[in-house]
C-alpha cells in the first residue's frame, strides 16, 4: 500500500467498487470473476503475495484456489487442515485476523514458508463467508501495516463479501445446469 490522499484513495475505491460491480454483472465464470476481485485487491493492497483459500468440506481442509506471488507454484497442492496456521484459524472461527508479526502468533503455520522459501512477515487473513458458513479465507502477505486502518479493514471484507456472492452464484449455476441436463437425459 502506498501512502495517498483520501481523495485518491476514495477514487480507487469506487473504480474497484466499478470494477468488480462488472464482473459479477456480466459472467458467471468464477475462475475469472475471482482473478478480477483479487487482483483489484493486489493493486489496492499491494502485497508482497496474496491467495484465496477455499474451503474443502469434505476433508476439513483448505487448499489454494488462486496464489500469485514468487511462491504461488509451491503452494498449488498444499493444503491446510481447517483451523491450522492463521488462514486456518480465520476459516474455523470465520474472524478476519491482522497481524503485523507472524513470529509472535502462536497460530502461524511456519511449515508453509519452510516449504515455498518464502518469508512471511506480517499477514492479513479476512473470511469469505456465506451465510453461516466459510466458504474461504482471502490472504494478504506482508502488506505494510502503517496505511492499514479500519477504513481499509471495511472495504478489503468488502471485497471478500463480493467473492463470496461470486462463489455463491457460480455454485448455484453449476447446479442449475447439472439439473437441467438430468432432465434432458432422463425425459422428465
Amino acid at each position: 500500500m502506498t501512502k495517498a490522499t483520501g481523495a485518491d484513495r476514495k477514487l480507487q475505491e469506487v473504480n474497484i467498487y466499478h470494477d468488480v460491480a462488472k464482473a459479477l454483472t456480466s459472467s458467471l465464470d468464477l475462475d475469472s470473476i475471482l482473478q478480477t476481485i483479487m487482483e483489484k485487491m493486489a493493486e489496492y493492497f499491494r502485497p508482497d503475495t496474496w491467495s484465496l483459500l477455499m474451503v474443502d468440506e469434505q476433508r476439513d481442509e483448505l487448499y489454494f484456489a488462486i496464489a500469485v506471488g514468487t511462491a504461488a507454484e509451491a503452494l498449488k497442492n498444499v493444503r491446510l487442515k481447517v483451523g491450522e496456521g492463521i488462514a486456518g484459524w480465520v476459516a474455523k472461527h470465520g474472524e478476519r485476523l491482522v497481524v503485523p508479526d507472524v513470529y509472535t502468533d502462536p497460530r502461524f503455520a511456519k511449515r508453509i514458508d519452510e516449504m515455498t522459501k518464502w518469508e512471511t512477515r506480517s499477514i492479513i487473513c479476512v473470511p469469505v463467508r456465506s451465510r453461516l458458513r466459510v466458504l474461504g479465507v482471502i490472504q494478504l502477505v506482508n502488506v505494510r501495516m502503517d496505511y492499514f486502518t479500519e477504513q481499509e479493514s471495511f472495504f478489503l471484507q468488502s471485497l471478500c463479501d463480493y467473492a463470496a456472492i461470486a462463489i455463491e452464484n457460480a455454485r448455484a449455476f453449476e447446479r442449475i445446469q447439472e439439473l437441467t441436463i438430468t432432465y434432458d437425459v432422463t425425459g422428465l
